[in-house]
């Protein structure tokens, strides 16, 4: 079932760009600046939790608390936005 969902979504987007030309090479041009943001699934389930429990006290329990707090913790999942901006 969630294929299909998967491949709704992906005909929806468009495609990634290939690009054939090597990392090293592109390095060797005159960069002007490069911005990497990288956002943790874990670090924005503890914020949610944390925001929660200030705004609703009582609303989870403390020990619902602690389980997502510690499975957030072990979740390395992620996504990272690179942007390189080259001179002339």
């Amino acid at each position: 079932m969630i294929q299909h969902v998967r491949r709704a979504l992906a005909s929806l987007l468009p495609a990634a760009p290939v690009s054939s030309i090597p990392l090293a090479v592109l390095f060797q041009t005159a960069v002007s600046s490069v911005c990497l943001l990288t956002l943790r699934f874990g670090s924005a389930l503890i914020v949610a939790v944390m925001a929660a429990a200030i705004i609703w006290p009582g609303a989870l329990p403390p020990e619902v608390q602690m389980v997502i707090t510690a499975s957030a913790l072990s979740d390395r999942s992620a996504i990272s936005f690179v942007k390189i901006r080259y001179a002339g």
